[in-house]
């Protein structure tokens, strides 16, 4: 099944690895270049990352981060590279990060991490990877406990969405925002947790499962007439970002790949990701995202543009595969 690589594509991923990453931003440049199936880059991002390593065990740690866990966002990639090429330092460094984060790492008393040193802060962006990094080592339980206690706090009753921070200390948010990338932080996280929870915990996985049809439906609900999001959902007033529609157009394509989401859905994400081809500047950027290095304004990031390709690499992949089943190739034998 042969996927379309297009001009624009490659401007965008050009602009992400030539573009200044934090360690959240490695790794999800690493896991994008990971799914592209790009192995010459994705070598280099994760000899980095590796190279990076803190002595607490934190991968790709820039400058001393005070960052508890943004350095799960690099384990998915340096452990799969390790076990694609045997390289034993990888397997090493993200065991390492892995330990960090069940015995080392801050935490609330029911066990949920905080999202930064010396602070009893949760936010939504923790839900991306921590679980899944946790269940991808084999620890299931804690991965759960760990989405569990995230979403619990975050959750907003009324709307269906999750609020971005909650200080567990005063018991109370810190921003109640219905932030649109931290809604697509828990959206993907809960889509990556559920591939690595074993099919024997099938209560597990249809909580996860009907968790992050819910979040979709609430998300799809506040799409804009222009198919893109609100950078806070609800607040009208807030700049039509880019990054919340990518997450969610991402999701649908790869849910529906993996048969676990209604092909309805494909066109709602075909809208929102003709409307995101139309943010793309002539040199690859895709503009209006939440900005990097605060994301309260627009610009671009990092995340952005690894979101952006994903949402093109599983669009194309479905229309490969429609494309190869409609010309009557694979299909069985008579």
């Amino acid at each position: 099944m042969k996927i379309e690589k297009t001009d624009q594509q490659e401007k965008v991923l050009r602009a992400m690895l030539c573009m200044t990453r934090q360690c959240w931003e490695q790794g999800m440049a690493a896991q994008c270049l990971s799914e592209l199936g790009r192995e010459e880059e994705l070598s280099l991002v994760v000899y980095d990352m590796v190279r990076r390593q803190s002595s607490d065990g934190r991968l790709c740690n820039i400058e001393n981060t005070p960052a508890v866990t943004d350095s799960a966002f690099c384990i998915p990639a340096v452990m799969d590279y390790a076990r694609k090429t045997g390289d034993d330092a990888c397997r090493k460094a993200a065991e390492k990060n892995i330990r960090f984060l069940r015995e080392d790492a801050e935490r609330a008393e029911d066990g949920t991490l905080y999202h930064m040193i010396h602070t009893k802060e949760i936010w939504a962006d923790s839900a991306a990877y921590m679980p899944y990094a946790l269940a991808k080592a084999g620890y299931a339980e804690e991965a759960l406990v760990q989405m569990e206690g995230i979403c619990r706090r975050l959750y907003d009753e009324k709307t269906g969405l999750y609020a971005h921070k909650w200080d567990e200390g005063q018991k109370d948010f810190i921003r109640a925002d219905l932030w649109g990338i931290g809604n697509g932080w828990i959206l993907t996280g809960l889509m990556r947790l559920y591939s690595e929870i074993p099919p024997s915990r099938a209560r597990e996985r249809a909580e996860l499962l009907r968790r992050m049809r819910s979040l979709l439906d609430a998300l799809l609900s506040h799409e804009t007439k222009d198919h893109v999001f609100h950078d806070v959902l609800d607040r009208p007033e807030t700049f039509t970002e880019s990054e919340t529609g990518a997450m969610t157009a991402y999701t649908i394509y790869k849910c529906i790949g993996e048969g676990i989401l209604d092909k309805a859905y494909a066109g709602r994400a075909d809208r929102i990701c003709d409307a995101l081809k139309g943010r793309v500047s002539d040199a690859g950027l895709v503009c209006q995202a939440a900005g990097s290095p605060d994301f309260l304004t627009p610009g671009t990031s990092v995340e952005c543009q690894a979101h952006f390709l994903l949402m093109q690499h599983y669009r194309n992949g479905r229309r490969a595969l429609s494309k190869t089943i409609s010309s009557g190739r694979n299909q069985p034998e008579t």
